[in-house]
């Protein structure tokens, strides 16, 4: 087929392909057709829908091509360094987004249920692959003043670094803190040695008066308040009823 008819067939798909975007929306579009729509704004005059199912072949699932690294996507045969740059850009605009919704501008939102932060802190940790620690500060209304990465380590372990932490408390000038870290590869449920640094973390904290609001923990398929574990009861006499 000549190039210039080939070239005129892409351009009426991807036409047909944006009009039912604005038309019906994206609830209309399969996982692949998600991904060729995508890739339309990588991949300038060639056809999308095969090089989208050989994403989802490679990772899996949709989910799991937007948390690729950049060096694992460019390997897809059709993918470029514009298309993984793509894919890379919409995962991170879409964290900033979930983490947006809960710090606008418009509208300031009072922390004081363990599920605002357990949604909110989803947000920070959207397709990390390795375990963050975040130090989050609230006002007296459990309104977020700030927040900080404190730090970074591998997939499967982290430690808190208290100097960087007390730090933070202090330039925030906040008198409440929340922590969150991840286990991208496992359970949302706190570890061991999540309980007894959280513990250290509370007494070293009561030393300058400040209170630890919380400890959230995103796993691989969902999120829990530390308060609200039956696994560190004894690190805070109250729930969320008693803030």
């Amino acid at each position: 087929m000549p190039e210039e008819k080939k070239n005129n067939l892409h351009d009426g798909h991807r036409k047909r392909v944006k009009e039912q975007f604005l038309k019906y929306g994206l609830e209309s579009f399969t996982e692949v057709q998600i991904l060729e729509a995508l890739l339309f704004y990588g991949v300038p005059q060639k056809d999308t829908n095969e090089t989208a199912h050989r994403l989802l072949n490679a990772f899996g699932n949709f989910k799991k091509v937007f948390e690729a690294r950049y060096e694992d996507l460019i390997a897809i045969e059709g993918v470029g360094h514009n298309a993984a740059s793509l894919i890379k850009f919409f995962q991170m605009a879409s964290k900033k987004y979930l983490e947006l919704i809960y710090t606008s501008d418009n509208e300031e939102i009072s922390f004081n249920t363990p599920e605002l932060l357990i949604d909110y802190c989803k947000g920070l940790f959207l397709g990390e692959r390795k375990e963050l620690v975040y130090a989050i500060a609230l006002d007296c209304d459990l309104i977020i003043i700030d927040k900080m990465m404190i730090n970074e380590g591998e997939p499967d372990s982290v430690f808190v670094p208290y100097r960087k932490l007390t730090e933070f408390v202090y330039k925030c000038n906040s008198s409440r803190i929340v922590l969150a870290h991840n286990h991208p590869n496992g359970s949302d449920l706190p570890s061991r040695s999540d309980v007894y640094t959280t513990k250290d973390i509370v007494e070293l904290l009561d030393q300058i008066e400040v209170e630890l609001v919380d400890h959230i923990v995103v796993g691989k398929t969902g999120a829990s308040s530390m308060r609200n574990s039956h696994a560190a009861k004894e690190i805070w006499g109250l729930q969320y009823e008693g803030i």
